[in-house]
């Protein structure tokens, strides 16, 4: 690969400020259903503190990115990948990137497929569903990056429903559930921010559309900024439903916030919940958009793979694998393995590949 760098067209770039909609929209969806009930697994009651534990390492993973972005040639993990260790070898590290966010791709598709399935439509098939969700889906990624950032803006807004539902909820909540404080050992802790660390992702998508932000000195902050907004957010949703349930109640519900929005009383509107769920498709799409567009970006820098040709692959595929995932534990088994992958990139390969960019730089500036 040629060490000139490539500019993006300043009318494709996007203010600095949209960082903060794009991180946190890329890390809310489907988590922010759930994340409650997984993390509560091994510190029950004191599992909010794991959640503040993975918001502050992220921000040392985020100090860690813009490090390794700003000696990319292109501003992207596909062009240094290939600048520091070839094309091929190069290409291979990408593709990891590319797996795994396919895998958040399906496991955000497929859940809230069975979160309509389970609460609205039982009698409705899962890949009819899922087409619906794929013409939009394929509409919003073929409109452009500009186009996925104006719906992350406005999912970041949808979410503030949620705080009518919890407000409704403090009449019912005793927050005596939350004690004993730090009755739980660190490794417990630990255990319970890796849990919760699958809420957290989806950031790594900054890794493909950085070269699309205009460099400017807030650039930084934004996006630390975004970061701190979605650890506040899981944290007062954390706190707000243990509170509201006991730990043996949250072991048996699989979806609190959901559950919580059953109780919610609206004169003209009988079941509120629907209007939740309904709402949190705009949630969900932002994830599912940027994981796309990376994929299809990805393709076609280390293949030249035309990304509409791939943008349409990669929705077929993703609806034949849905529909193959028949059950919770199939779903339970992509989770799991998302989870996994989701730990050695963020605990492993990024602080390594870190260390690396760092000392070959050093290297590579003294023999000059």
């Amino acid at each position: 690969m040629s060490n000139e760098k490539i500019k993006i067209r300043e009318s494709l770039t996007l203010s600095p400020f949209f960082l903060f909609f794009l991180i946190h929209s890329s890390q809310t969806g489907i988590g922010m259903l759930s994340m409650q009930r997984d993390i509560a697994k091994y510190a029950e009651q004191d599992a909010w503190i794991g959640i503040v534990i993975a918001g502050l390492y992220l921000h040392v993973i985020f100090l860690m990115l813009f490090k390794i972005l700003a000696s990319s040639n292109n501003g992207d993990v596909i062009s240094l990948h290939q600048q520091y260790f070839g094309k091929i070898f190069g290409n291979i590290l990408s593709m990891v990137f590319v797996v795994y966010f396919f895998l958040l791709l399906l496991l955000v598709f497929r859940s809230y497929i069975e979160i309509l399935q389970i609460w609205v439509y039982s009698i409705v098939a899962p890949w009819e569903i899922g087409l619906v969700i794929t013409v939009v889906i394929f509409y919003i990624v073929l409109g452009g990056f500009r186009v996925i950032a104006g719906i992350s803006f406005w999912s970041t807004l949808i979410p503030i429903i949620l705080v009518f539902v919890l407000g409704y909820t403090l009449k019912f909540s005793h927050f005596s559930n939350l004690q004993p404080f730090f009755n739980h050992d660190i490794k417990e802790i630990l255990l319970s921010s890796k849990e919760g660390i699958i809420s957290f992702v989806g950031f790594e998508t900054v890794l493909l559309f950085f070269p699309f932000i205009k460099k400017e000195k807030s650039t930084k902050r934004w996006a630390h900024l975004g970061l701190l907004f979605t650890t506040l957010t899981y944290l007062i949703l954390t706190i707000i439903t243990y509170a509201f349930y006991n730990q043996g109640m949250l072991k048996y519900i699989i979806w609190p916030t959901l559950s919580m929005t059953k109780i919610v009383q609206v004169p003209f509107i009988e079941r509120f919940e629907y209007i939740f769920i309904f709402s949190w498709l705009l949630v969900v799409m932002p994830p599912m958009c940027l994981c796309i567009w990376a994929i299809t970006r990805s393709l076609k820098e280390m293949l030249n793979i035309k990304s509409s040709f791939s943008l349409t692959g990669i929705l077929v595929l993703v609806n034949i694998l849905s529909i193959l995932l028949i059950d919770r534990d199939s779903i339970h088994f992509v989770k799991k393995a998302t989870t996994q992958l989701s730990i050695y990139i963020l605990f492993i390969y990024i602080p390594l590949l870190f260390l690396y960019v760092i000392v070959k730089n050093k290297i590579q500036s003294n023999k000059k």
